[in-house]
């Protein structure tokens, strides 16, 4: 048992210390552009140190123009390890080892909630890649401990989990209606302490900053509302091919639109199937809760104005955990996640050179860079068609 406990720590440990030996080579070179982007190397975390003021030990938020740009739990896990760095090398490996731990406790999770398909997300390359862009570990780890404990029905911790995370980056507050059906199927009353374990913690995580610098506390909401179409994206992508979107409906429109579309479909084949969905049983209504929580990412991701490259450290545990299903789980499907992955490795590669190239080097063209685009959304779309074929064709009992 000691032993296959190892496994997971091992490989995420060996995976982390590969992602940090990448890195060595732009730390050596004050992750200047674009070299940074030139040996796939480039993170916010150096860049962020300075210009948003977490070198001084001040408040990130009580600047309110350049206040950080991310939710409370996100600013105050910068500035805490701020205080132990004296330059921006310094800070940047601090977080690294911080992340490193993360990607190390989120792999042993996955161990233990799905052991056939752990392992796939310490070896996804675009993880490895993504591993010290941004802090996003700091908030899927958290995200997925909410989902153990709502498979153990401890909705009150669960509850505090997910509200830690969306503290921490908002995207959970995208799975609060795959939730909501969760406690609908389940016909269990302990959504109340759920939602209410949920919301006392980010409120009791923001209030005191909203209540001191509201503004620079706002100025989540107000720079990712203001925020026009950025890399990545399909908007991104067609103004490349000369197709200005944006011009013609707001992205910000666009994408409330297609969500609740999304939500009058969900609606309609819950009126369609709720004779076989209120049959479920508790664990097969948690498994379908992984996937409509996969599916709800990979769709806001897709129609977001922008697709940011370490998404996929979202995207991948919410799709090992759908992919845990059947007797011997879905083992046709890891084809479907590699051709996704590679998908993955295709736009994490082209996205490094194309900014090379934007800032003036050698590197990838637009349209090139638009054409990866495609690949990775399209590659996302076919995995999640399978995944979904797969998981809904089977019977809801017996199976497992």
């Amino acid at each position: 048992m000691l032993r296959d406990q190892a496994k997971p720590v091992l490989l995420a440990g060996l995976v982390g210390l590969i992602s940090l030996i990448k890195s060595d080579h732009c730390r050596d070179n004050g992750f200047a552009s674009p070299d940074n982007y030139t040996h796939l190397c480039y993170s916010d975390i150096p860049a962020l140190f300075g210009s948003r003021g977490l070198d001084l030990g001040v408040n990130p938020y009580q600047d309110s123009v350049n206040a950080m740009e991310y939710p409370v739990g996100t600013g105050y896990i910068a500035s805490t390890l701020a205080r132990f760095s004296d330059s921006y090398l310094q800070f940047f490996d601090i977080n690294a080892l911080a992340l490193i731990a993360l990607l190390i406790a989120t792999t042993f999770l996955l161990w233990k909630i799905t052991p056939r398909h752990w392992y796939l997300f310490p070896l996804a390359p675009a993880v490895a890649s993504s591993l010290f862009i941004n802090w996003d570990l700091w908030a899927v780890l958290p995200m997925l401990i909410g989902f153990c404990y709502l498979r153990r029905e401890r909705f009150d911790f669960a509850g505090f989990y997910f509200g830690l995370s969306v503290a921490i980056k908002f995207f959970p507050v995208f799975l609060l209606p795959a939730i909501a059906l969760y406690f609908l199927l389940t016909k269990k009353r302990e959504w109340v302490a759920f939602a209410s374990y949920l919301v006392v913690t980010w409120v009791a995580l923001n209030i005191t900053t909203a209540i001191m610098y509201f503004d620079g506390w706002l100025r989540f909401f107000t720079f990712n509302q203001d925020r026009g179409v950025d890399l990545g994206s399909l908007w991104y992508a067609a103004s490349l091919l000369g197709l200005d979107l944006a011009s013609l409906i707001s992205p910000n429109l666009a994408t409330l639109l297609l969500i609740l579309v999304a939500l009058a479909s969900a609606w309609q084949m819950w009126r369609k199937n709720i004779k076989s969905l209120k049959s479920l049983d508790s664990e097969s209504a948690f498994r379908l809760l992984t996937l409509l929580s996969f599916l709800s990412l990979a769709f806001l991701f897709s129609i977001n104005k922008v697709y940011s490259p370490q998404y996929v450290l979202w995207l991948t545990p919410l799709a090992l955990m759908a992919m845990d299903f059947g007797s011997k789980g879905w083992r046709e499907g890891r084809v479907w996640f590699w051709i996704w992955q590679v998908g993955e490795a295709i736009y994490h590669l082209a996205i490094w050179q194309y900014l090379v190239e934007y800032s003036g080097g050698t590197g990838l063209s637009a349209t090139l860079y638009a054409l990866s685009i495609l690949i990775r959304i399209a590659s996302l779309g076919i995995f999640a068609y399978q995944l979904s074929r797969a998981r809904l064709s089977l019977p809801s009992r017996g199976n497992d």
